[in-house]
């Protein structure tokens, strides 16, 4: 895997060119505050995943990132707030990632998770993001990865991320990575406002189960201490 860290700031370059460097699957580390140059080289198939900053001086993270879509992106930035996440995430990032967030091995499984197709978010502020406009019933499983609509299913159906990764032979921070991400995706950010949304989205679904299929219902008794987290 050939790393690419884009950011204004040289100590954050040092710093992650040291962590990275000599890591397992890992095969080059670069750095650049140029942004063109930046586009350069993944223009010369140079790069497989870029870390990107937000807030730059000359041309943002978020701008840059259209021009980027030659490999995987990971946002890896101080900026924590859910409408950078949700413009990142429409704009094509692999991953949101927030410095100090997470420890360097897991920050390291975040960029492998995104390399191979998930999409992790980790770090974003938990405060209540602008409401998003009604989508139609229909649209909103489209918005998830089919391994994220299948969390999502078992998540309505009131398993716990424990539960969920039993269910799917998967690890539980697999899981919470999903679910991080559909959150972003779903333009949520509890367990309950994304249970109510993803029930909402199809009403034929609960009458095409039988009995024995159907979930605990939505409300408070029924989310209780799992609706705040991931």
């Amino acid at each position: 895997m050939r790393i690419l860290t884009v950011d204004d700031n040289p100590i954050i370059r040092l710093g992650l060119r040291s962590l990275l460097e000599g890591t397992d699957g890992v095969t080059s580390v670069h750095d650049t505050g140029d942004p063109e140059e930046a586009v350069a080289r993944v223009a010369a198939g140079q790069v497989d995943v870029v870390l990107l900053d937000v807030r730059m001086p000359r041309v943002s993270g978020l701008e840059l990132l259209p021009r980027l879509s030659g490999a995987t992106v990971v946002m890896l930035t101080h900026t924590d707030d859910p409408a950078s996440v949700a413009e990142a995430i429409a704009a094509g990032a692999a991953g949101y990632l927030v410095h100090g967030a997470l420890e360097p091995a897991a920050m390291l499984d975040a960029i492998r998770l995104c390399r191979n197709g998930s999409q992790v978010v980790s770090g974003v502020s938990t405060a209540p993001a602008p409401a998003a406009a009604p989508v139609a019933p229909p649209a909103v499983r489209g918005l998830l990865s089919p391994r994220e609509a299948e969390v999502m299913d078992l998540v309505a159906d009131g398993l716990s991320n424990r539960e969920v990764a039993a269910r799917l032979f998967v690890s539980e921070k697999t899981v919470k990575n999903h679910v991080n991400s559909l959150f972003a995706k779903l333009g949520v950010t509890t367990r309950s406002q994304a249970i109510v949304r993803w029930i909402q989205r199809d009403p034929a679904r609960d009458r095409a189960r039988g009995p024995a299929e159907m979930g605990p219902p939505v409300g408070p008794d029924a989310l209780g201490g799992r609706s705040s987290r991931p």
